[in-house]
């Protein structure tokens, strides 16, 4: 379920501190009005990249949502999403799906949109079963995912913008089981 936004005297009313689990039709009940063409659009982005990316690599673990989009922003610009996938899923990609993988990854340079409503990254998660090369970086990636969707906009000498202080969204769709 997802709460109700807050205000915590930032630039928009947020979500309370904290991740979230939902589905996508909770996000569209909540975000999309049906007369707002702009979170529409966004949406529909945001479905179109997800059935890309989930045709190309095969898998797609979950979902962690952030940005103005699940603020109380008027006209948000895009959708904020980092995509976590299985290790093994990663493995056994084909050609296409290692392009893909490697621009939400940002090895063509910084701009990893698949079109301009959604900016995404990614996030490849290792078996905790045994330590390997993968799950030492994965640990503090995943704290910096969770503190990054945790920060939201304060006016510009506000300190506040450096710390933990709004919620984010997460959405399971394939989910880790085999």
């Amino acid at each position: 379920m997802i709460p109700e936004l807050v205000d915590i005297g930032a630039k928009r009313r947020v979500l309370p501190l904290g991740r979230y689990s939902c589905s996508f039709d909770d996000i569209r009940e909540r975000y999309v009005p049906d007369d707002d063409e702009n979170r529409s659009a966004i949406w529909e982005g945001l479905l179109t990249v997800v059935n890309l990316v989930r045709g190309t690599v095969g898998s797609i673990a979950e979902l962690w949502i952030g940005g103005s989009f699940i603020t109380s922003e008027e006209n948000p610009h895009d959708i904020d999403v980092v995509f976590f996938f299985k290790e093994e899923c990663i493995k056994s990609v084909d050609n296409r799906g290692a392009f893909l993988l490697n621009l939400l990854s940002g090895r063509y340079g910084h701009d990893r949109r698949l079109n301009s409503y959604v900016d995404s990254y990614m996030m490849v998660v290792p078996p905790t079963e045994f330590e390997n090369d993968a799950s030492r970086g994965y640990t503090p990636w995943r704290g910096y995912w969770d503190q990054f969707w945790s920060k939201t906009r304060f006016e510009d000498d506000d300190k506040r913008w450096l710390y933990p202080a709004a919620g984010y969204l997460e959405v399971m769709i394939d989910g880790y089981d085999d």
